[in-house]
């Protein structure tokens, strides 16, 4: 059975958030083309034994996203919250396009250690201080 849920982050801030399944949790960031585009993957991996949330990034699909909510890594703090409020621990986050930005910006800022593994699809962004990646000659 999946329940939509709307989450109050803080005043202003509500989260609309798609939560299915049973068993590990997984947050499923999605990408621009919207929450839509992750659907296919939140059935497999509920019908695989996992317990799926899947949030609406404030600002798509008509949702409301406060002037203050400007950068991915104020975003990853919105779904740390969403972690801490469903009271999770040992998550796996799979973030696809945009959403694995926001994964590794959430990874990274995850002092309460509630995220267990990371999957990236597609993924853009971050820049990570003091890594880079230097393309071989052709």
């Amino acid at each position: 059975m999946t329940t939509m849920h709307t989450v109050g982050i803080r005043p202003g801030l509500e989260l609309r958030v798609r939560d299915a399944g049973q068993g590990p949790a997984v947050l499923l960031l999605h990408g621009a083309p919207g929450p839509a585009s992750v659907t296919p993957l939140a059935h497999h991996l509920i019908s695989t034994g996992h317990r799926v949330l899947s949030p609406t990034h404030p600002g798509w699909d008509f949702t409301t996203r406060p002037e203050d909510l400007d950068s991915v890594a104020a975003l990853a703090r919105v779904y740390h919250e969403l972690l801490a409020q469903f009271g999770l621990r040992d998550v796996t986050v799979i973030g696809t396009s945009f959403g694995g930005w926001a994964a590794v910006e959430l990874v990274l800022a995850d002092q309460e250690k509630r995220i267990s593994k990371l999957v990236l699809m597609n993924a853009i962004g971050p820049e990570i201080p003091g890594h880079s990646v230097t393309l071989p000659s052709p």
